[in-house]
């Protein structure tokens, strides 16, 4: 069980490439989807041409039928209502899809970011209720060089598998030091 601490900047290498930037959300009162995780992807793989977007819960276990925004300025509008706890980045025009049982989608790129320019696709976890970090500037580098997002639910009053078992092995170690 890997445990995974939210980032709180890009790495260097995203904001030189992509001119990408992350823009944390304070969380509402249901929680909020925390940046994780960013890697590059093999530009002769399979995912080169690709922003991969994967949502995990609290444990790490991959988290279906979530929705996803894959905003760019000719993408399809939406609309913010009532419901909305939060608010996603202007303008509210974005691709937005569910992840699949393995708690993924792709969203597939047709032009490239340019050295030193930034990528014209926004990503971030549209649900209504609870807030998400948002990453700005992302798209497929000119070599074909795709992205995979990692965004963490955190839930206000859900304690990991991991911290309860840290909590477990504490005490165990402070009734063997007794």
């Amino acid at each position: 069980m890997k445990q995974y601490e939210p980032l709180n900047v890009l790495p260097v290498d995203f904001q030189v490439n992509w001119q990408a930037q992350l823009i944390p959300n304070t969380p509402t009162t249901e929680g909020v989807f925390r940046l994780v995780d960013i890697q590059r992807t093999a530009p002769t793989g399979y995912q080169g041409q690709r922003l991969v977007a994967q949502v995990i819960d609290e444990n790490g276990f991959p988290v279906p039928n979530v929705p996803v925004a894959f905003a760019y300025s000719t993408a399809g509008q939406y609309l913010v209502n009532e419901e909305f706890k939060w608010r996603p980045p202007l303008p509210y025009r974005a691709d937005i899809v569910l992840t699949s049982g393995g708690g993924q989608v792709e969203h597939v790129q047709g032009s490239v970011v340019r050295q030193g320019e930034p990528g014209g696709v926004t990503v971030y976890v549209l649900d209504p209720t609870i807030a998400s970090d948002v990453v700005a500037g992302m798209g497929m580098l000119a070599d074909h060089t795709g992205v995979r997002l990692t965004f963490q639910l955190r839930r206000n009053g859900v304690v990991s598998l991991a911290e309860r078992l840290a909590a477990i092995e504490a005490r165990l170690d402070r009734l063997e030091q007794a």
